[in-house]
């Protein structure tokens, strides 16, 4: 019976902090909209490509590089790198949104190979 008592608890409490985390998630500050979030991911993806082309390569391009690059995307969308990673953790967690933002980007990319 002693057993009992602290389970229930740890349960209740574990339920609570569920509970607790889920009613409280609101949307960042300044999440990015799906439009412009879609456009960005789509030149983030032409990068990854670029380098993931690079460095099969054995190109002698460096992360500070790489960091460097994907910054100048973020400025170029008017966006912070924080910007970004909150932006993408919260449609991560929104997947009917995230799915959506894939089908623009793919759209996108799309629409630039048949060009």
């Amino acid at each position: 019976m002693r057993n009992i008592i602290p389970q229930k608890v740890c349960c209740c409490a574990l339920l609570f902090l569920l509970l607790l985390t889920v009613a409280c998630e609101r949307k960042p500050k300044n999440l990015i909209d799906e439009h412009r979030m879609a456009a960005l991911l789509t030149d983030v993806y032409r990068l990854e490509g670029f380098y993931a082309v690079e460095r099969s390569m054995d190109s002698l391009i460096t992360d500070s590089v790489i960091v460097a690059t994907y910054d100048s995307v973020f400025c170029s969308h008017g966006v912070t790198r924080q910007q970004f990673d909150e932006s993408i953790a919260y449609y991560m967690r929104h997947t009917d949104k995230y799915k959506e933002i894939h089908k623009r980007v793919t759209g996108n990319i799309d629409k630039e190979i048949n060009q």
